[in-house]
């Protein structure tokens, strides 16, 4: 018995074999394999979800600033004839015979309405003018060429065929070059819009002008208030705190609502100082630059306060003072000591407020004017009312990878991989 128990002994003290420790490693890798797939299965539900309901409308939405099939569903056999064409070339006759068999194959008005209104965004007066050629070709035609340029002059111009063949898809970058102002010319090269139709531009420009000028205004009301709820006593610090945390628990529509009562040509704001005598008339306060500055900050000045809190909170008093007993002059001592603390608290906050003031849409919509309108306007303009789901598309993107960019850089300048609000 003694002898059994001592080789059991030797055995378990004995080095493993090579195979041993073969067969370990395969079962460590078995059982944390077995551990993944089970911590997925629990997510999987979520995952579906997210996938069906998030994330594949969003990308179905987002590839129409890409695709480009009315033309080519309608017109199939002109694109065809037309593929080797260049301007600068006379128009073939079978381009002309294969529009006017394309146009009689059409039943109805609709089936070519889609490839109007794209032709159209391209050379203004398109859809006019492929709609009432449809009407007029349906009898037999012994020249189509002919037949074509009497009914409009237009055929026989360059511009008209190089729409429909730049129009052939089944990708396009024609809605990209839109949302940055820019075309396709009749001979294909890149150039630039006419002023007369540059829109998108300056609704980048103001689109970023409003969220810049937001943040530094949140920045310059937040970071003090932040400051003080951070030096106060807890009972203090309760109390500011709920004065910052009470716009979270008001709808945006309403608190909006309220800036157009209380800014209003017969608001509180201009009868208070009208009483006062300090104006002589109501100031234009809405549908000004100016409402919307004091709206969004209303609205966005918590999102600054709180990630500047909770990174003020850790910095000890005593450093401050330890700075002053070295010599250090009030404005060095928080240049030098106290900002480099606090900097990626107010990174993230200048981060969340710039990002959230991108894509806002209620705020300039109700309280500015004309040329208060950004992006966001344009988006929800040409996804409602003109149903140019391609632009609107394009127009997303643009703001998209701005937002990414700007996290890039937040990134990069803080080391941190996502802001937090404490």
């Amino acid at each position: 018995m003694m002898t059994a128990l001592m080789e059991i002994a030797e055995s378990d003290l004995r080095p493993s074999t090579g195979n041993e420790t073969k067969r370990l490693t395969r079962d460590l890798r078995r059982s944390q394999r077995a551990t993944t797939i089970r911590a997925l299965l629990l997510i999987a539900p979520l995952l579906v979800f997210l996938l069906l309901i998030f994330i594949a409308p969003i990308a179905m939405f987002l590839s129409r600033s890409v695709a480009d099939t009315d033309v080519a569903r309608a017109l199939p056999s002109t694109i065809l004839a037309l593929g080797s064409w260049r301007v600068g070339q006379p128009v073939g006759d079978a381009a002309y015979a294969a529009l006017v068999s394309d146009l009689r194959k059409l039943k109805s008005p609709p089936e070519v309405a889609d490839a109007a209104t794209r032709l159209n965004y391209a050379l203004p007066g398109m859809r006019a003018l492929l709609m009432s050629t449809r009407s007029l070709v349906q009898t037999s035609a012994s020249d189509p060429r002919a037949a074509l340029t009497g009914i409009s002059p237009k055929w026989n111009a360059p511009a008209t065929w190089a729409a429909i063949q730049q129009a052939g898809g089944p990708l396009t970058d024609f809605y990209f070059l839109a949302s940055l102002d820019l075309k396709r010319g009749v001979d294909g090269s890149i150039e630039r819009a006419p002023a007369t139709e540059s829109a998108f531009r300056p609704a980048i420009e103001r689109t970023f002008e409003i969220a810049l000028g937001v943040t530094a205004l949140t920045i310059l009301f937040g970071f003090p208030f932040a400051y003080l709820i951070s030096t106060s006593t807890e009972r203090v610090a309760s109390i500011l705190m709920f004065v910052v945390l009470l716009p979270f628990w008001t709808a945006i529509m309403v608190r909006v609502l309220s800036w157009l009562v209380l800014l209003g040509r017969e608001g509180i704001i201009n009868h208070a100082l009208a009483s006062v005598d300090l104006i002589h008339g109501p100031l234009a306060l809405l549908y000004s630059r100016f409402g919307v500055y004091v709206a969004l900050v209303h609205i966005f000045v918590p999102f600054m306060v709180l990630p500047l809190y909770s990174v003020m909170k850790t910095v000890p008093e005593s450093q401050l003072r330890a700075a002053a007993s070295l010599g250090a002059r009030p404005g060095t001592a928080f240049r030098r000591v106290y900002l480099p603390q606090v900097a990626p608290g107010l990174a993230a906050g200048a981060l969340l407020v710039f990002i959230q003031c991108l894509g806002v849409f209620v705020v300039p919509a109700i309280l500015g004017g004309p040329n208060d309108q950004g992006l966001p306007m344009l988006i929800a303009f040409y996804v409602n009312k003109t149903l140019n789901w391609g632009l609107a598309a394009s127009l997303s993107i643009v703001l998209l990878v701005f937002v990414y960019l700007l996290y890039w850089l937040f990134i990069k300048l803080t080391g941190s991989t996502s802001p937090s609000v404490g």
